[in-house]
């Protein structure tokens, strides 16, 4: 992630995301935004790879904010917010309506917040999978 965006991110979303956190319904409601954006074409198009990596952090949220996932420090969701909220949020860096472009920044802050929290999504990832095969 260029310097100019890891600026904006930290600077403007880190905040947001912190009192998202403090906030469950407000978190919630993004929560839903994001995965509702998803299931858009040129989300899925434009996101590829990541889209699958998304989902989870979306989900890993959500169980955060339920309780049903307790394993996992703060800084991490954190994390995880920062990259959702940008998601969802239309005017960021690179608006989402400029064609070819608008999910570029979106891929970077997303991919940023993975090499920060891989380890905690992945062991987030077998969790909910012990969870599935038991049920």
């Amino acid at each position: 992630m260029n310097s100019r965006l890891a600026k904006y991110v930290k600077g403007k979303f880190m905040s947001i995301s912190a009192d998202l956190m403090e906030n469950p319904q407000g978190l919630k409601y993004k929560l839903d935004k994001a995965a509702e954006k998803l299931n858009k074409k040129s989300v899925m198009d434009s996101f590829g790879n990541y889209l699958a990596e998304l989902k989870a952090l979306i989900r890993m949220a959500k169980m955060w904010i339920t309780r049903k996932y307790t394993k996992v420090d703060k800084q991490t969701i954190l994390y995880s917010v920062v990259a959702i909220v940008y998601f969802v949020t239309p005017t960021d860096f690179v608006p989402d309506f400029i064609l070819g472009l608008g999910f570029v920044d979106d891929v970077a802050v997303l991919t940023w917040v993975l090499s920060l929290i891989k380890e905690d999504l992945d062991r987030f990832k077998l969790w909910e999978k012990t969870i599935e095969e038991k049920a």
